[in-house]
């Protein structure tokens, strides 16, 4: 049996903050935008990133009131969560030429959350588009997958095991 000594397990710890260190991290990747003349921030992305083609996924997004908030109107900016929007707020998935309602459900023990489950089954872009009211106010704003947004859908045979023969 071989024993560490302190030397041996600080050197350990060493390396394994190294690898940590440059190791990539899972990210959840969603965009952010503040919306209304500044009054409402809405962060939208996929349920669960990276996304595979035929995996459950669907749309996930937050509002918050940020007209208080400060910084006012800063993509950072804090404010109060939205709730009840699942009663005046539509959503669709749309993916080339199609597109698909998405109902509306709020997210549980998650203030201002809704989401909505689907099955994206083809690799490429999306666009989720979010209309309706908050409050008294009109929206209609549409956040495509990007590189500076949330995650494109992306194929699964790169990391599908075993292949398939």
């Amino acid at each position: 049996m071989r024993r560490f000594t302190s030397t041996g397990a600080a050197t350990m710890l060493a390396i394994g903050t190294a690898l940590l260190a440059v190791s990539p991290l899972s990210v959840e990747a969603h965009e952010s935008r503040t919306i209304a003349e500044g009054e409402y921030q809405l962060v939208v992305g996929f349920i669960s990133e990276p996304v595979f083609a035929g995996d459950k996924s669907g749309l996930e997004f937050w509002v918050t009131d940020v007209s208080e908030a400060t910084p006012a109107a800063s993509e950072d900016a804090e404010g109060a969560p939205v709730e009840g929007l699942e009663e005046t707020l539509q959503a669709e998935v749309i993916f080339g030429d199609q597109s698909m309602e998405l109902p509306l459900d709020p997210t549980w023990d998650e203030p201002g959350g809704y989401h909505s489950v689907f099955f994206p089954m083809e690799p490429g872009d999306y666009t989720f588009r979010i209309f309706g009211t908050i409050g008294e106010t009109e929206i209609d704003e549409s956040f495509t997958s990007s590189p500076e947004g949330f995650d494109s859908v992306k194929d699964p045979v790169s990391v599908s095991f075993p292949k398939a023969s």
